[in-house]
């Protein structure tokens, strides 16, 4: 039998990339998949964004780069962060990565080791824990309540917080939920991280997809944790660059520096393609994020609607921000149909995925076993005809 590093072997495959393969896989055999899986938005990437990809091709920009980004994108970086967060940042505090999981890795390997805690509230981004895991820390689990929004209060986190603690990850507006922090909530827990002197990582991937208003960052309502606090983020939502895999981390210059150098032994520099596309994205017209924005806020409203339609799903919170809805399907567990039985949420989109050929993400893998995961970055037309196929397969559930 081969022996695997320990942390390799116990790692689990990404619960939302692992939905995703599953939905594919069924396509490519024929099945008529609607996917509610992928955190993907269906826009094209916008027209100047690639124009100015061919334009750094036909300039010949296909070698290696500084290995944590050109001077360029880090000016482009920096300029962003000061326009949108009120943040000012030297490019030595800047780091470009092959998207903003590896930058977030980066980081997180660089600060945590054996014997730390990091303070993650659920449910959370599946990577979030193996992130911290594979770093060789331990990632303290702090439950934040359907009935508070799924927003962690001051409380919960005061008595989350141990000698061992050195960190937290934050993410606001949060995948899976859609939970948006509000000033006053982000200010009520910079108080207590600034008291307890912890790093402080904020997720910043989805800050353009909010529905209710721009919210400050918290490194914007209180600049004191800006000096052990790092703004993480990527390219791929606000401006539908999944696939080409570009993002960035912001903080101390020592941390900065040595995830670079993490990062220069374990990838090297990013694409250096998708850096000078990059550039454009960050520096030209922001006209295109107002144009998904209005079609995402359609979608959701569409998707709380139906959602609260479905027999045993209960949706009380409506997302503040992101592309997903994140209901709640305990009245369903025990129910089953043919042959398979409701256990959590990963057995029953496993359920809908045979039996209506519908992808969704069960919520296991974000804390919270009872709940699944729906994306709408798909079209009104895949939606409706996704949720017309549960709500006739919920019918046939029996007790």
């Amino acid at each position: 039998m081969i022996k695997l590093n320990r942390r390799i072997a116990a790692l689990k495959p990404s619960a939302t990339m692992a939905a995703e393969t599953r939905a594919t896989e069924l396509k490519a055999a024929g099945v008529d998949v609607i996917s509610l899986a992928a955190g993907e938005p269906d826009f094209d990437t916008p027209e100047r964004i690639k124009n100015a990809a061919r334009r750094a091709l036909d300039a010949g920009q296909t070698k290696y780069t500084p290995v944590a980004g050109t001077r360029d994108l880090k000016e482009a970086i920096k300029l962003k962060l000061k326009r949108e967060n009120g943040l000012d940042y030297d490019i030595t505090e800047i780091m470009a990565s092959a998207g903003g999981k590896q930058a977030e890795a980066n980081i997180i390997a660089a600060l945590f080791d054996e014997g730390d805690e990091v303070i993650i509230p659920t449910p959370a981004w599946v990577s979030f824990v193996a992130m911290v895991n594979l770093a060789g820390a331990e990632a303290r689990l702090v439950e934040c309540p359907e009935d508070a929004g799924f927003i962690l209060d001051p409380d919960r986190l005061r008595r989350a917080i141990t000698p061992r603690t050195r960190g937290i990850i934050l993410n606001s507006p949060s995948n899976p939920t859609g939970a948006v922090y509000s000033p006053s909530q982000l200010g009520e827990l910079a108080k207590i991280l600034l008291e307890a002197d912890l790093w402080v990582l904020s997720d910043d991937v989805y800050e353009h997809i909010v529905y209710d208003g721009a919210v400050p960052h918290i490194f914007q309502i209180e600049p004191r944790l800006k000096a052990k606090g790092f703004a993480l983020n990527s390219l791929s939502k606000a401006y539908a660059m999944t696939g080409w895999r570009i993002g960035f981390a912001a903080g101390p210059k020592e941390v900065i520096a040595a995830a670079s150098r993490l990062q220069g032994q374990n990838s090297g520099n990013p694409n250096s393609i998708t850096q000078a596309a990059a550039i454009e994205a960050l520096t030209g017209p922001q006209d295109e994020i107002k144009t998904m924005m209005a079609e995402f806020r359609r979608r959701r409203e569409l998707v709380v609607e139906r959602v609260r339609k479905l027999p045993g799903f209960k949706l009380p919170n409506v997302p503040s921000g992101a592309f997903y809805a994140f209901p709640n399907i305990s009245e369903l567990i025990g129910m089953s149909l043919a042959g398979k039985t409701i256990d959590d949420g990963n057995s029953f989109a496993d359920l809908v995925l045979s039996e209506a050929h519908v992808a969704l993400v069960g919520g296991n893998d974000f804390g919270a076993p009872h709940h699944v995961r729906l994306s709408y970055a798909t079209s009104i037309e895949n939606l409706n005809a996704a949720f017309d196929r549960i709500a006739a397969m919920l019918t046939k559930l029996k007790r």
